[in-house]
């Protein structure tokens, strides 16, 4: 084997040995960082798919709201049987009205934004 054979044996090695890892590993760099923006697409596509709850403001609480808060929704708002049976409030009586409706629809519902009983909520720190 002569001088230049002998050299491009050691240069080929090198290449598979160190460049061929490297090339390998920024070419699957690449693919992820296409299928994570082609999922960021497909998601913000969906109808919903970030819809952010409100959450009640903490604050003073007035007399009305009050007593708003100690009696059911059902009864606060006078609901009649057909109504109350098809409620999700009403079938989750352990959680407050517009959490149950919140689960139910999966966004909170434009009819709670000035209900007493939603705006008078503790407000939830973050982590509970």
């Amino acid at each position: 084997m002569n001088e230049f054979q002998g050299t491009a044996v050691v240069v080929a090695l090198f290449a598979l040995r160190c460049v061929l890892p490297l090339a390998l590993l920024f070419a699957i760099g690449y693919a992820m960082t296409k299928l994570a923006n082609r999922w960021e697409k497909q998601e913000q596509g969906q109808p919903g798919s970030r819809v952010a709850i409100p959450l009640p403001m903490a604050g003073a609480e007035s007399p009305a709201t009050a007593a708003a808060l100690k009696v059911p929704c059902w009864v606060y708002k006078n609901c009649d049987e057909t109504k109350r049976a098809r409620c999700p409030a009403a079938r989750n009586p352990s959680l407050a009205c517009w959490v149950a409706l919140t689960w139910a629809e999966g966004r909170l519902p434009a009819k709670c934004a000035n209900c007493p009983r939603y705006t008078g909520a503790p407000a939830l720190a973050v982590g509970d």
